[in-house]
């Protein structure tokens, strides 16, 4: 049982690292695209954005998603319509707070499948 307790342990936290990978490796990305960093990670009682940005006068705000295995389905098919929703909450609380409710927003996607680097990753301006 402690076997399995230690492996468990160990994928989570290979599975954080690499989401913390891709969502650096999508913020550089993105930055080389023209994109303005605003913010990482905002995390509030509706769910959690993983980037924001600003393209010229929009408030772009990224979901990152990697797949380093593609038995349970690829990056996009992880994007439940709840992790959607929880998104599109959390954005609309951040536009709140920081008093830019007036300001025009889109989602984007930033996905990778089997390895985090520019071969795999897919960006989809607008993708919800």
């Amino acid at each position: 049982m402690r076997a399995v307790s230690n492996f468990l342990r160990k994928r989570k936290k290979l599975t954080k690292t690499s989401g913390q990978k891709a969502e650096q490796f999508a913020e550089a990305f993105l930055c080389r695209q023209g994109l303005i960093f605003v913010a990482r990670n905002f995390f509030c009682r509706t769910g959690e954005i993983d980037l924001i940005f600003r393209d010229q006068q929009t408030y772009v705000f990224v979901e990152v998603r990697f797949r380093a295995d593609l038995t349970h389905g690829s990056a996009a098919e992880s994007l439940a319509q709840s992790k959607l929703n929880k998104v599109r909450n959390s954005a609309a609380l951040w536009l709140q707070k920081n008093n830019k409710l007036d300001q025009s927003s889109r989602f984007d996607t930033v996905l990778f499948d089997i390895e985090i680097d520019e071969q795999h990753l897919t960006w989809l301006k607008a993708a919800f």
